[in-house]
């Protein structure tokens, strides 16, 4: 079964568009929207302070209005590359033996 939801658009008292949560088609969970609850802030963050290719926000300490940030999980290395790193590794074992005059 596939779910899908429609776009969320935040905007301010200007009709000017702040955001949008995009639409969803074919998921194979159901995502539905989170109810907004209180008001909606913000917090502004300098160019550079944190690492984006490395690390996410992963939410806003309402008190301290510092981010928290989470680092993105490492990939699984897939078959081929774990097939280049052994070779990479033999490669290594060979040119020592050949450096070294083999193993004694």
């Amino acid at each position: 079964m596939n779910f899908s939801r429609g776009n969320r658009v935040f905007f301010d008292s200007t009709g000017k568009v702040l955001w949008q949560t995009g639409e969803i088609w074919e998921s194979t969970l159901p995502v539905q929207h989170e109810e907004i609850k209180g008001e909606i802030l913000y917090v502004d963050l300098e160019v550079n302070s944190y690492d984006s290719l490395k690390q996410y926000i992963a939410s806003i300490n309402p008190e301290t209005k510092e981010p928290v940030f989470e680092y993105f999980s490492e990939p699984e290395p897939t078959e081929d590359q774990l097939k280049i790193k052994k070779l990479e590794e033999d490669i290594l074992l060979l040119q020592t033996d050949a450096k070294e005059g083999g193993i004694l």
